[in-house]
C-alpha cells in the first residue's frame, strides 16, 4: 500500500534508531500542538485565528504526515522491534476516522435526500441542536484514539535497548549491558569453539606446534672446563 509520507521520505529516514527525548520533541510535542490547534479552530473558538490558523494547521499536518512514520518506526527499532505491528495498524489511523465521518454525516445525508424521514430528522437535529455522535462513529473514533494514545505513550515511556542491536548503534552512545551478547562476538566465539572441538583441526594444531618447537635453534650453554693456554710452554 502506498503512503503519502513516502513522497518526502528523504526528510524522515526510517533507518536506524531514535531516543525517547528525540521522539518526544520531534513527534509527540508537534502532535499535541496540532491536536490543540484543531480543537481551538473547530470547537473552542471557531473563526478566532482565521485564515492564518488554517495555514498553520495545514503545515503542521503536513509535517506530521511526512515525519510521523519515520519517528515511530525508528523508535520501535530502538526497542529492538521492526515495528511490524505499527506498520500493519497505521492505515486504521486514517481509515477509521474517515469511516466514522461517513457514517455520521455522508450516509444520513444520502438517506435524507432519498426520502428517509428519520435520516432527515437526524440531519435537522444536528443542524439546530449540535452534533451528537452515533454509536458506530463513536466506537470507531474511540478505537482510533486508544490506538494512537497507546502507541505514543508506550514509545514515550519505554527505554530503548542499551548497546548496539540489529537496527544500528545505540543513539545514546551507551556501552553494552554486562552479560548481553555483543553482535558479532557470539558468532566469533562459536567459530572458535567449533575449531577447538574439531579433532582434525586440533591434531593439525598440535603438529604445527611440534614443528615450530623442532625448528627453534638450540643454544649451546656448555662452558669450556680448561684454563687459558695462551703463552703456555710445551
Amino acid at each position: 500500500m502506498f503512503y503519502p509520507s513516502r513522497l518526502l521520505a528523504v526528510f524522515g529516514p526510517r533507518v536506524g534508531r531514535m531516543t525517547q527525548s528525540a521522539y518526544i520533541i520531534g513527534f509527540v510535542l508537534p502532535l499535541v500542538a496540532v491536536m490543540g490547534l484543531s480543537w481551538l479552530m473547530f470547537v473552542g473558538a471557531p473563526g478566532l485565528l482565521g485564515t492564518p490558523g488554517h495555514f498553520a494547521l495545514a503545515i503542521g499536518l503536513t509535517v506530521l504526515m511526512v515525519t510521523g512514520d519515520a519517528h515511530n518506526i525508528r523508535r520501535w527499532q530502538d526497542l529492538g522491534s521492526s515495528g511490524a505491528m505499527y506498520r500493519m495498524m497505521r492505515p486504521g489511523v486514517v481509515l477509521l476516522p474517515v469511516l466514522a465521518f461517513a457514517l455520521q454525516f455522508l450516509v444520513p445525508a444520502q438517506l435524507a435526500s432519498a426520502g428517509d424521514m428519520e435520516a432527515l430528522a437526524f440531519m435537522i437535529g444536528m443542524e439546530f441542536g449540535g452534533v451528537s455522535l452515533q454509536p458506530a462513529p463513536l466506537v470507531l473514533l474511540a478505537v482510533t484514539f486508544v490506538g494512537v494514545v497507546g502507541n505514543v505513550g508506550y514509545l514515550s515511556l519505554m527505554p530503548g535497548q542499551q548497546g548496539e542491536n540489529a537496527y544500528g548503534p545505540d543513539p545514546r552512545g551507551g556501552m553494552p549491558v554486562p552479560g548481553m551478547p555483543v553482535p558479532g562476538m557470539s558468532a566469533m566465539a562459536s567459530v572458535r569453539g567449533g575449531e577447538a572441538n574439531d579433532p582434525v583441526k586440533r591434531a593439525l594444531a598440535d603438529y604445527q606446534a611440534r614443528q615450530r618447537a623442532a625448528a627453534r635453534p638450540v643454544v649451546n650453554t656448555v662452558r669450556p672446563t680448561g684454563g687459558a693456554t695462551f703463552g703456555k710452554k710445551r
